[in-house]
This record gives C-alpha cells, structure tokens and sequence, in this order.
C-alpha cells in the first residue's frame, strides 16, 4: 500500500511539473476597437494504434502565423472586425478554412479537433463549451525549448514572452535608389567605401520566424541554401 501511495504522487508530481512548463489559459478581453479569437487544439484519446501528436499551421486571410499549435495549446489574435478566412492545415495535407465575419469587442473560438483515422475538424465552437475546453490548454510556443533544438547561431537578449498573440501585417518597403552624379573634371573612384549600416537588433519574433524556418529545412521542405537566403531576410527586416 505504501509502495502504491508513493507511485502515485511522483505521477502527480510530475503532472504538475510538466504543465508548470507550459503558461496556462487566461481568458482576456478584446482590444479597443478589435474582435479576439481564439484558435485551441484540446487534449483528446484516441486508439492506441495513432500516437503520433500533429502539428497544424495557421492562416489569416492566406498569410501563414508563423507558430505552429498543437495537441494542449491555444493560440490568440486581435484581429480587425472584418470578414475574414481563417484555415488550420496539417503537415500541408489536409487543410480545412473557415470564413467569417468579425464584430468588434466579440470573442470567437475555434477548434481543432484530431479524429482518430489521423485526420481532423476545424468548427467555430459556443462559448460555454470552449471555455471549458480551452482552459486545460496552454500557450502554443510557451513550452520550454530543448538545448538541442536551439539554433546556437543566433545570439538574442532574454525577452519575457508576452501572452497577446497578435498578427502583425508588415508590408515590404523597396528603398529607392539613389545615384550620384560624378563631376567630370574629377578622376573617377572605383573604390567604394564600406556602408555602415547600424546592426538590427534580433527580437523574439524574428528569432521564432528563423526557428521555423530550421524546422523545414530538418523536414527537408527547404535546402540549406533556401535556409540561409530566408535567415538573412528575416534578419534584415
């Protein structure tokens, strides 16, 4: 009996433990001006035969979020209060869109839910059931990284992660160029001098988009060449 007893609190213990990793649900309210919805996968059973835990991609109005959620996660946006698409897409198999139009000050759920023939649902679900859902889940991206997966290329300041997750649309900017004229009577310079430029400094957003990036290229979605060409856009922004 005593053996049994002290079975039993290390699997509690180590319950708590592995949820304090991981910041929990708390409900908010929306922006001003700004609808808020949530995007949840919750814990689910299926048969012993499918262990495999799916990841799924988000996409707003077909911009992919960089973050993936999975299995026990939830992610949340502010999004302007307009008609929009929303789709979740598994391993770019399967991918299920929803359209919808958006109030300001409402709250929204939507669901993703795994079947156990591997495949899954995406629902806009009421928001008694989803609370009761959404609040055994945790942040998507909250959880503590493994050394190993760390790209140790990248050297970033500690940032506290903050729990609004918004989509930021940030539209590329061309600079125009620019030519100067060379008076005539001056010999010509073919040395030019090195440009300096003030060095970026690299933000947790910029730091989880070149993580993803790794990602694929360990998937094989991408080369290392692609890889490196994506890091140093991502970098230069």
């Amino acid at each position: 009996m005593k053996i049994l007893k002290i079975v039993i609190l290390m699997v509690v213990m180590f319950g708590v433990l592995a949820c304090g990793q991981r910041v929990p649900f708390k409900k908010k309210e929306p922006l001003k001006d700004a609808a808020l919805v949530y995007i949840y996968v919750p814990e689910t059973v299926t048969s012993s035969e499918d262990t495999n835990t799916y990841e799924y991609s988000i996409r707003i109005n077909n911009k992919r979020y960089m973050q993936r959620v999975t299995e026990g996660e939830y992610l949340a946006f502010d999004l302007k209060p307009v008609t929009i698409d929303i789709s979740a897409t598994r391993g770019q198999v399967e991918e299920h869109k929803l359209s919808v139009t958006l109030q300001s000050g409402k709250i929204y759920y939507f669901r993703i839910l795994k079947q156990d023939d591997a495949t899954f649902t995406f629902e806009r679900i009421e928001t008694n059931k989803a609370l009761k859902e959404i609040a055994k889940t945790g942040l998507a991206g909250s959880v503590l990284e493994d050394k190993d997966s760390i790209i140790s290329e990248i050297i970033s300041p500690k940032e506290d992660k903050k729990e609004d997750v918004m989509v930021k649309q940030q539209p590329t900017q061309t600079q125009p160029q620019t030519t100067t004229a060379v008076p005539v009577a001056a010999p010509l310079n073919t040395t030019t001098a090195p440009t300096q430029s003030t060095p970026k400094r690299v933000t947790a957003s910029k730091l989880d988009e070149i993580k993803e990036a790794y990602q694929m290229k360990k998937d094989g979605v991408i080369s290392d060449e692609e890889f490196q060409t994506l890091k140093a856009q991502i970098l230069a922004k």
